[in-house]
This record gives structure tokens, C-alpha cells and sequence, in this order.
């Protein structure tokens, strides 16, 4: 009992160092590294069990990323989070170094640590999450919680600790993927693109240079972490001493590139020594990785990549002079150099650790090998003088070539939009042209009886009366025909409520006409009156549509008693309009083409291949619906489906 008072004690002794609140609304990472303490294991060994007692000798941090360098002592680092009531948020420890050799987790609970998790490079545990830095998920426990992370390594300690959702974790993974995506795109480019050269130049400058970036993207790779998740995945050796082995090789082939590149035999004897004799030193390097523990191969490897660009650089200047080539060669190990001077001195804990830091050996070594590529490039301009006039003759004549295919394709885009827009006018005619086919015909009806019955003598004038009402039903459609195509594409057309019923009785009585000439059947059954929202001109349209292509089904097929049966139901939210013929249905090779616009099975005089598609147009569009066509029985029936109002038509 008095241990425990005595522990709760020091506890609130350290609640100072901070508390990190996990806020839901909180969308990006949250840097838990400056509310943070750590403690350096030195002389005695802290195990889990020892934790509590040791609270108080923990040391707030003193920067907003752990940088410890090169340490193989074990390392504890406790911080606080506070998850408020009701929060459902799946939050990740976010552990930004994917060379770690071990790390586990721990939660404190009363007077011992419960372990969490356990993983790194020498434990290759299962991984919960696909990322290239260690996730961890977090227990999802209201209130304040104490973790404790214990972390060995034999290499460059540095740990940026941050929490953030799972989600925002994945955008930002993605997007660091996405520059090193950019990164590694460029230098498989360069690799690609001087290996075409080398194959065609047969020059050893080529086949150290390909050499050289080749080992450095192997490094690089390694570094960053992409190496171990998807070449070497579980082998620990390749995750840790892979560094230091390709470091050295790297160098090896950076300082034999530079021997003949630069000609140093010839232009500046003594440097070639100098280089000869570096290049012997990374060789010995490669050897001495082989045989070294990780620590000591490590740290070498990280003193010798900070004298590399100091050793090349002096070679470059020995031959500026003398070889014009060396400017390009010059400037690139000077920006290489300025970044492993800045990478080097922060893995020794020289420099403080930035998130700019993160992304400066990639941006420094991408320039580099650029100009060294420009370096080449400029070499084999040089060499080969005498063909820079015949292939400047030929650049003049490829732009001028350029310069008139671009004229031709411009002048086939402005006919090509010409046409484009000539086809959409044609196509709005046709449209026009097929609604209007229907009523046409219909007047034409018409105006037969009434030249007949004037002829027999039996023309009324209750007959004409109900032949000029007729007449103006026809030409009143028409001309909300031409008013509805007029404005089917206008985005602001006001919607509004009618009974899909009565819109069909309006169809059936204009179309009637056709169906007595015909002696089709028309079989209408309505469940309730129900109401929809939409344009009730562009449905009847739809139905009209419908029936004109049943009537050229049964037509064509040679129907005995043809007949149209219609049925409207309504299921819950939806209205479902049934057109049914007995017409012999649509051949199951061509159903799934029907509402494929100019598809149609008629003669190009009778038919355009438009009525059904601007079918699903409409109720697409126009109704928020859908139209779908499958064969029953002795015909094909097309399904409507609409969006009901909560009210029916009385």
C-alpha cells in the first residue's frame, strides 16, 4: 500500500511534462515529441518493472524530433494521451524511422506496464498496417493514458513520434509515396536512359556511371525504407548493414567513374592517386561490412559518405581547368555534397532534425546524378563535334515538319468541332422530326375522314367540331414538343408534380387514332393515382415512344390481335410502369443495345435509332428514373421506374 502511494507520487511529480489531447477534429498528425520525456539506459539495465520507480529521471524533451545519433543503449520514452469520452476515432503511433532494431510499446496500468506491441527490423513481426515507418495502433480507452516506449537500435536513433487518425496517416503515406514515386521514376529514367547509351557508345565512363547510380539507388532504397517492405522484406542483415554495404560500394564506383571521366591520368596525375587510392578504401569498406557488427560498419560508413564529396569535389577542380566537361561534374557533387554534409551531421546528432531534413539526401543525390548525366551528355557533344551541324540541320527540319503538322491538326480540331456541333443540331432536328412523326401521321387521319365523310355527305358539324379539337390536341403537342427539346438541356427547367396516369389516358387519347387504324388493343391498369415530380410533356413523350415502337413490333411480326398491356404500381418510394406487347420480343443478341443511340433494327427509312435512347435519356435525366427492357411472354415489356411524391392525385 505505502508503494503504491509512493509511486502515485512520483507520477504526479512528471504530470507536468505534458498531455497530449487527441481532439476528433483534429485532421492531420499531432507532433507528440515536445509533450514528451525520455531516459538513456547507461549503466543499469531499466526493465519494464523498474519503470514506475524510475518516472522521476526522465527529461523532457528538448526538440520536436528525437535525435539521439549513433547510440546502441536502450532508450524509454513516455507520453500522455487523453482521449475524451465517446471518441470513436481510429488514432495511430506513428514511428517515423523504419531502421529501428526493436522497439515495444507499453501502457501503464496501476503499478506495472502492460506490453502492447513488439516489433522492428530484428523482431519482423506481422504489421498491422502497409507503411514504410512502424504504425502502431492505439488501445481505444477514454481519458488519460501513460505509454512508454522502449526502442534499441544499433544505428542512427532518430524518432519522430506522432499520433494521427489511420486515415490521415494513408493520405499522408500516400503522399510521401508520391514524391519518392517522382523521386526513383527520375533516376530509373536516368538509368534507363544511359543504359540506351552505353549500349550504343560502348564507353566505360557509361558502365561506371550506371554502376554508381545503380548501387546508390540500391542505398537510397534501403534507406528510405522501400527496400526492406519490398525487395528484402524479413532479412534483417539487408535492413541494417544493407546501409553501410551500399554506401561504400556506391563510393567504390563513384571514385573509378571519376578516374576515367575526369581523365585524371592525363589531366591531373596526382589526384589520380588520390582517387585511386579512395576507391581502394571503399573497397575495403564492402569487405569490412561483411565482418563488422551493424554499429561499427554503420558509423564508418556515415564518417566516409561526409569525406566522399570533399575527395571527388578536389579532383573536379584539379581538371576544371584543362576539361570543360568537369563544370557540370563540379557542380553536381557540391550540391551532393551540401546534403550528406547536412544528412551526415544530423545521423550524428550534429545537426537538429527538421522535416525538411526528411527529403534532402533524395533532393541532393536526384541533382546530382542529373548533372552528372549533363556531365556525360556534354562529353559526348565533345567527342562528336563534327555531327552537331547535320543534326542542327535536321532539328530545323523536324520543327518545321512540327510546325505544319500542328497547323494540320488544328485545322481537323476546328472541322472536328465544326462537325460536332453540326451533328448536335442534326441530332436535335431528328428528335424533333421523330415526335413529330406520330401526330403528323394522325392529322393526316384526320384530314382523310373528313375529306371521305364530305364526300359521302356525313360530315356534321359535331364531326367537324370534334375534328378541329383533334386537330389543335395535335398541334398544341407539337408544339410543346418544340418547346420541350427546345429547353431538355437547360439546367434551371422547374420540375413539377403530376399524375403519371392521367399523363398516360393523354397519351392513349392522342395516339388512339393510330391504335383503332391498326386494331390494337390497349390494356390500362392503374394502382391508385400516384404522383410524381418531373416534366409530365417529356413523359408523355417516353410513353408515346413506347407505343409507337410496340406498334412497329407487331407490325413487323405479323400479330394476329396485337395488344398493349400498361400496368402502373407502387412499391414504397418507387412507381413501376409496365408497356407490354405481344409483338415477339427483342432477340437476345441486340437486347442489351436497344437504348444505344441511331441502334435500330428498321430500315433506315423507317427508323433512326433515336425513340429508344431518348427513352433513357429522359427518364434518366429529365425524371430521375430508369428504364429496363427484358422479354415475357409473347412480347417485350419495358419496366419504368420513378420517384413517388408522398401524395396521389385524386
Amino acid at each position: 500500500m505505502i508503494r503504491t502511494i509512493i509511486i502515485v507520487l512520483l507520477l504526479s511529480l512528471y504530470a507536468a511534462a505534458g498531455t497530449v489531447t487527441l481532439e476528433p477534429s483534429e485532421s492531420g498528425e499531432i507532433n507528440i515529441v515536445p509533450d514528451s520525456a525520455y531516459l538513456i539506459e547507461d549503466k543499469t539495465p531499466v526493465s519494464p518493472e523498474m519503470i514506475p520507480e524510475w518516472m522521476p529521471r526522465f527529461r523532457a524533451a528538448e526538440s520536436t524530433i528525437y535525435n539521439f545519433g549513433f547510440v546502441d543503449k536502450p532508450i524509454w520514452i513516455r507520453f500522455e494521451l487523453t482521449r475524451p469520452a465517446g471518441d470513436k476515432t481510429e488514432w495511430i503511433l506513428s514511428i517515423g524511422n523504419s531502421h529501428i532494431d526493436e522497439y515495444s510499446l507499453y501502457r501503464l496500468e496501476g503499478e506495472g506496464l502492460r506490453l502492447l506491441s513488439r516489433d522492428g527490423d530484428t523482431v519482423n513481426a506481422p504489421r498491422a498496417y502497409a507503411s514504410r515507418m512502424f504504425w502502431e495502433k492505439l488501445p481505444p480507452t477514454e481519458g488519460t493514458t501513460t505509454y512508454l516506449l522502449q526502442v534499441k537500435t544499433q544505428g542512427a536513433l532518430q524518432i519522430p513520434l506522432t499520433v494521427e487518425r489511420l486515415s490521415g496517416a494513408y493520405r499522408e503515406e500516400s503522399f510521401s509515396n508520391l514524391l519518392l514515386g517522382l523521386f526513383y521514376g527520375v533516376m530509373l529514367l536516368l538509368l534507363v536512359y544511359n543504359m540506351v547509351l552505353y549500349i550504343f557508345v560502348r564507353e566505360i565512363h557509361y558502365f561506371n556511371y550506371l554502376a554508381f547510380l545503380a548501387s546508390y539507388m540500391l542505398f537510397q532504397l534501403n534507406f528510405d525504407g522501400l527496400g526492406p517492405e519490398w525487395l528484402w522484406p524479413g532479412n534483417v542483415w539487408m535492413a541494417n548493414s544493407g546501409l553501410a554495404f551500399f554506401i561504400f560500394f556506391s563510393a567504390m564506383f563513384g571514385f573509378r567513374f571519376a578516374r576515367y571521366f575526369l581523365m585524371l591520368k592525363r589531366h591531373a596525375p596526382q589526384a589520380e592517386r588520390v582517387i585511386a587510392f579512395a576507391e581502394f578504401i571503399s573497397f575495403l569498406g564492402v569487405l569490412a561490412v561483411l565482418l563488422l557488427d551493424y554499429h561499427t560498419a554503420i558509423t564508418a560508413a556515415a564518417v566516409w559518405s561526409a569525406i566522399i564529396p570533399w575527395v571527388l569535389i578536389y579532383a573536379g577542380i584539379k581538371v576544371l581547368p584543362n576539361y570543360h566537361a568537369a563544370r557540370y561534374y563540379l557542380a553536381g557533387w557540391i550540391v551532393f555534397l551540401l546534403a550528406t554534409i547536412l544528412v551526415a551531421l544530423n545521423q550524428l546528432g550534429v545537426v537538429p532534425t527538421h522535416p525538411v531534413m526528411l527529403y534532402t539526401q533524395q533532393a541532393g543525390s536526384l541533382i546530382q546524378m542529373i548533372l552528372l548525366s549533363f556531365a556525360l551528355a556534354d562529353r559526348i557533344n565533345m567527342m562528336k563535334h563534327e555531327h552537331m551541324a547535320k543534326l542542327r540541320e535536321f532539328n530545323d527540319e523536324l520543327q518545321v515538319k512540327i510546325a505544319l503538322k500542328v497547323d494540320e491538326l488544328r485545322e481537323k480540331d476546328r472541322i472536328m468541332i465544326l462537325q460536332s456541333r453540326q451533328a448536335a443540331m442534326g441530332e436535335m432536328i431528328e428528335n424533333i422530326a421523330h415526335q413529330w412523326r406520330q401526330p403528323l401521321n394522325q392529322l393526316s387521319l384526320i384530314q382523310s375522314n373528313i375529306f371521305f365523310e364530305y364526300q359521302l355527305g356525313n360530315l356534321s358539324e359535331a364531326k367537324m367540331q370534334t375534328y378541329q379539337e383533334q386537330s389543335e390536341t395535335l398541334m398544341e403537342y407539337m408544339t410543346h414538343t418544340i418547346d420541350d427539346f427546345r429547353t431538355f438541356f437547360m439546367p434551371d427547367r422547374e420540375r413539377e408534380e403530376f399524375c403519371i396516369c392521367g399523363a398516360i389516358e393523354k397519351v392513349l387519347e392522342l395516339f388512339r387514332p393510330t391504335l383503332n387504324r391498326y386494331n390494337i388493343g390497349i390494356d390500362l391498369k392503374c394502382e391508385g393515382r400516384p404522383v410524381t415530380l418531373g416534366h409530365e410533356n417529356e413523359f408523355s413523350q417516353v410513353m408515346l415512344n413506347l407505343l409507337n415502337n410496340a406498334k412497329d413490333a407487331m407490325l413487323d411480326h405479323g400479330t394476329k390481335k396485337p395488344q398493349v398491356t400498361i400496368r402502373v404500381q407502387t412499391a414504397r418510394e418507387m412507381i413501376m410502369v409496365a408497356v407490354c406487347d405481344n409483338g415477339g420480343g427483342v432477340a437476345d443478341d441486340i437486347i442489351d443495345r436497344v437504348f444505344d443511340p441511331y441502334f435500330t433494327t428498321k430500315f433506315k427509312s423507317q427508323g433512326t435509332g433515336i425513340g429508344l435512347y431518348m427513352v433513357k435519356t429522359i427518364m434518366e435525366k429529365s425524371m430521375n428514373g430508369s428504364v429496363s427492357v427484358h422479354n415475357r411472354g409473347a412480347g417485350a415489356c419495358f419496366m419504368l421506374d420513378l420517384p413517388r411524391k408522398d401524395s396521389d392525385a385524386t
